[in-house]
């Protein structure tokens, strides 16, 4: 019993100090967007997408916003999932971000793109 309890120990400290425990991390729970065009611009939703997609998000929806005069993109939690939205914040450079949670939400977040646009991260 204390053989096999010493064994366990001694591979639990091989793993941590090998790096091998770095590599198997839990997966991410996988996310839809929505992207907005707050600027008016034409196609700067569908040129954001295409961005977006190429780094591996899923963007459900694309279209205009309400009004065009966002001079901030905005990323609006329609979830109320915090760590997502810091996340994203984090992986698209986007700093304003609100929540809105909606009853039943067809994304999990919307960004809305605003006219510092050229702010973004949006490189794989």
């Amino acid at each position: 019993m204390i053989v096999v309890a010493l064994l366990l120990m001694a591979f639990s400290i091989a793993v941590r100090w090998s790096g091998i425990g770095a590599n198997l991390s839990v997966p991410e729970e996988p996310f839809q967007i929505e992207v907005l065009n707050g600027t008016g611009e034409p196609g700067v939703a569908r040129l954001v997408t295409m961005k977006l997609r190429k780094m591996g998000i899923d963007v459900l929806i694309e279209g205009n916003a309400r009004h065009f005069d966002y001079r901030e993109s905005v990323l609006v939690d329609r979830k109320g999932n915090p760590e997502l939205m810091k996340k994203l914040s984090r992986k698209l450079g986007v700093s304003s971000v609100v929540t809105q949670i909606q009853e039943r939400p067809r994304v999990d977040a919307t960004l809305i793109i605003g006219w510092d646009r050229g702010r973004l991260r949006l490189q794989r």
